[in-house]
């Protein structure tokens, strides 16, 4: 790696380091807001909404992983051109497109069911709406950063994070020097449209300025490249369904506090992804070099150093909840025991296995290993719809429900470190047969 690599990896660390702690703090900080603003309950509701918010933003199906993957290996094999190719910029605006369309029928169609009164939400309708039309932006987020990135624009992308969730946070503090929720929940949806166009203006400087037609002709390569994308949309729906199911699980139940509980300890392990990804992101530019030109060596040391930057929130996670848990949940949620010991547990369990899952799963979608992760991530949901029918045959506690998702999570965890071991164990066969071949031809 060069100087110049060496110190753009460094900066593009610090902004992801920069980026988590926003974000936890973010998080958090509009829990104990809003907790104490319109209640438990109401809070609850807004989780509830939020989690169909990431529905939404799963129609993605992992598209945005398969465009990631084909745009790299589309920009690595280039040399000397700083656009991207007609038809790689015909599909990244037909997609960005799309998932804008997507976000305004989801929004319409929740306001047409609030407005008939089908889910009772009085009196902050209007406020949950404007909060969930902010949360489904992430969806066209997502593809113009997987745009960008793909020609080596990570540091642009996280930067531009970084002025969303900086002033995000100012707004959600303003709540504590009297913004109403309603004028929150409006500067949000603003917000993030600002910055989606800050992603868009960002997108054409980095060779994405499709020409008249273009939304045609890339709904004309959808077409093609939905032929096989039948894995990545398998691997999507399976982790989106692993990650969020127990909402709906415990809110058919009808417990509040469950999905309170629930709520936190997702909070807790959502942020400790986005911390691993610090490090995991910040080396995916070598890794995927690294498989490109099958050089077994560097995707092993850029992996553990991934690895290594991640254990560090890791553990400072682990030492947090285990020391100061009780407490902490208890000032955010302005109630006592609501998640309990066993759960605090469970949470620092959970650290460690997703950071193992998420450093292997990271390159292996990154170098386009879809179909192995699928078949894996799929045996890890059938364990978790396993559990769920036990939790409702013999009426499981939120506690005991917890600690089975935990094992199962971190069963699947293994089978992905075990599908990258086999993807450096390919590579290096594969190399060593090609040093063979030279040999022989030289003789």
């Amino acid at each position: 790696m060069g100087r110049r690599g060496f110190h753009s990896s460094l900066v593009l660390l610090a902004l992801k380091g920069i980026n988590t702690a926003l974000t936890a703090i973010s998080n958090f900080v509009l829990a104990y807001v809003l907790v104490r603003a319109i209640g438990l309950d109401s809070y609850a509701v807004m989780a509830s909404l939020l989690a169909v918010a990431a529905l939404v933003v799963q129609s993605d199906l992992g598209i945005t992983g398969l465009t990631f993957f084909q745009l790299r290996s589309h920009y690595l094999a280039e040399t000397g051109k700083h656009r991207a190719s007609e038809d790689d910029q015909d599909l990244v605006m037909t997609i960005v497109s799309i998932y804008i369309a997507i976000g305004i029928i989801s929004v319409a169609i929740l306001g047409i069911t609030l407005d008939a009164g089908a889910i009772q939400v009085a009196p902050h309708a209007v406020a949950y709406l404007l909060i969930f039309a902010a949360a489904v932006c992430a969806l066209p987020r997502m593809a113009l950063r997987v745009a960008i990135n793909a020609r080596d624009g990570f540091i642009w992308t996280e930067t531009v994070d970084l002025g969303r969730r900086l002033v995000l946070l100012v707004v959600t503090v303003a709540m504590l020097l009297g913004l109403s929720f309603i004028s929150y929940a409006a500067l949000s949806l603003l917000v993030w449209i600002l910055f989606i166009a800050a992603l868009i203006w960002l997108a054409r400087l980095y060779g994405f300025a499709p020409k008249r037609g273009a939304f045609l002709r890339g709904l004309l390569l959808l077409r093609h490249k939905f032929r096989g994308v039948g894995a990545a949309v398998l691997l999507s729906l399976a982790d989106f369904i692993i990650s969020v199911f127990p909402y709906y699980l415990l809110a058919a139940a009808m417990n509040a506090t469950a999905v309170v509980a629930f709520d936190m300890f997702y909070k807790v392990t959502r942020f400790a992804v986005m911390s691993y990804l610090i490090g995991a992101e910040t080396v995916l530019p070598h890794q995927t070099r690294a498989v490109h030109n099958e050089d077994v060596a560097e995707l092993s040391r850029a992996t553990a150093k991934g690895f290594m930057v991640g254990l560090v929130p890791m553990t400072v996670g682990i030492v947090a909840i285990a020391m100061f848990g009780e407490r902490l949940f208890g000032l955010i949620l302005n109630h006592s025991g609501i998640v309990s010991s066993v759960m605090r547990v469970a949470i620092c369990a959970m650290l460690a296995f997703m950071l193992i899952q998420t450093t292997c799963q990271i390159v292996l979608i990154g170098v386009g290993k879809f179909e192995e992760l699928a078949r894996r991530a799929s045996m890890t949901f059938a364990g978790m719809v396993f559990i769920s029918t036990l939790m409702v045959l013999f009426h499981w506690s939120i506690d005991a429900f917890i600690v089975a998702y935990v094992v199962v999570y971190g069963a699947g965890s293994l089978l992905y470190a075990e599908c990258l071991y086999s993807l450096s164990r390919s590579l290096r066969s594969k190399k060593t047969r090609e040093r063979a071949r030279v040999g022989t031809v030289e003789t």
